[in-house]
């Protein structure tokens, strides 16, 4: 599988410095278009997902918009998902060569399934409070780390990052805390993997 995923992967890197090279400086660029592009495999959003994204100006909290998909041969349906996630990295320590470390990040996210097996709130035919949550809707937390470059093309800096996480969603660690005795951290713990690539 992971045979088939390098190709789209090295193709995508392609076009993106291609693009790169023909992008204006960052301050001529609309307040609008987003900061980078993310690629994430795992993490409860999808087998792989990805999409634009926002930083502040202090490079401590990142936006994204993540559009996921997930194989029918890994979760018995094919699913297509939207998230949003928002990531905070208190601290980056910067390195020799333009390098740089984020040791500590935290964030959260809600993340929408489509299909008709999913519903946005139970239906009528069961008592009111019988269920509390909707099967569409998924928040979850995560913590990581990540280490990049900065690269500067045409005068310009540009960013590139590989970042790990950490995750959970509210449903699971619902389970853990009333089952302490049956399930471990490790039990609802998912590790998800990503790239950034700074415009």
């Amino acid at each position: 599988m992971m045979k088939k995923l390098i190709f789209p992967i090295l193709l995508l890197l392609h076009i993106f410095a291609n693009a790169q090279d023909t992008l204006p400086d960052r301050k001529q660029i609309k307040w609008f278009l987003p900061d980078h592009l993310k690629l994430q495999f795992a993490g409860n959003i999808g087998f792989l997902s990805g999409g634009p994204g926002y930083i502040s100006r202090n490079r401590t909290l990142e936006t994204d918009l993540l559009f996921g998909y997930l194989p029918q041969k890994f979760g018995g349906d094919a699913l297509v998902t939207i998230t949003a996630k928002t990531t905070y990295s208190p601290w980056r320590i910067h390195l020799k060569n333009n390098y740089n470390i984020a040791p500590f990040s935290f964030g959260a996210y809600l993340s929408y399934t489509f299909g008709t097996q999913f519903d946005t709130k139970w239906p009528s035919y069961y008592p009111i409070g019988y269920y509390w949550w909707a099967t569409s809707f998924r928040p979850g937390l995560y913590m990581g780390g990540k280490v990049g470059k900065d690269v500067v093309i045409k005068n310009r800096r540009r960013g590139f990052e590989c970042y790990y996480e950490l995750g959970t969603y509210d449903l699971l660690l619902i389970s853990y805390v009333q089952n302490t005795k049956y399930l471990k951290p490790s039990d609802i713990v998912n590790l998800s993997f990503g790239v950034k690539f700074g415009f």
